[in-house]
């Protein structure tokens, strides 16, 4: 008679194929997950960005408003122009600058350029046309824009007197991915 042989060591056949089985299962959830959470951290900083450069464009617009000065300038044309001149898609005005800043005023323009939002300085408050344009919020399809008079608010700003200043300015813009953000601002005097 043959002797009894001991039992092998080791796995069978079907339990490495089921071990292997439960690792690609595990391992495809784990992939799933790892996919899912990197395009959420996408998603969110793209969104953080918008949001700070909606802070940007907030604070920049707060401090240039909040210092506007009533001092008319003229065009590069020799015309005179009003301290704050409303344009369709933007607005200019002069502005007076911080304690000790040279030149003591300035004079900026805001708009909509090439589906952005801009701020652009002259180099000169007379007779200048404006500088290179500094982009301050990106993917903007429109702007629209109303100003607080006496009369109260309107799309429209043609004060008697050059030197006038609105009461305030809302900024409405139109994003590219359709949604909209409405800021306003007091306008000093």
């Amino acid at each position: 008679m043959a002797p009894a042989r001991a039992p092998a060591a080791g796995f069978t056949l079907v339990e490495m194929l089921v071990a292997v089985l439960l690792f690609g299962i595990v391992a495809s959830i784990a992939a799933a997950l790892t996919g899912s959470a990197a395009r959420s951290f996408a998603t969110s900083d793209a969104a953080l960005a918008g949001v700070a450069d909606l802070e940007t464009a907030r604070a920049l617009l707060a401090a240039d408003l909040g210092q506007a000065a009533p001092r008319p300038s003229l065009a590069a044309d020799g015309r005179i122009l009003p301290a704050f001149t409303l344009l369709p898609e933007g607005f200019v005005l002069v502005r007076r600058r911080p304690d000790g800043a040279v030149p003591a005023i300035e004079k900026v323009a805001w708009g909509l350029v090439n589906g952005a939002l801009v701020r652009q300085p002259f180099p000169a408050i007379d007779g200048a046309e404006p500088a290179g344009a500094i982009e301050i919020v990106p993917g903007v399809a429109a702007v629209r824009l109303r100003v607080a008079g006496v009369e109260g608010w309107t799309g429209q700003w043609a004060p008697a007197r050059p030197e006038a200043l609105p009461r305030a300015l809302e900024l409405e813009l139109l994003r590219a991915d359709g949604l909209s953000v409405t800021m306003k601002f007091l306008v000093a005097a």
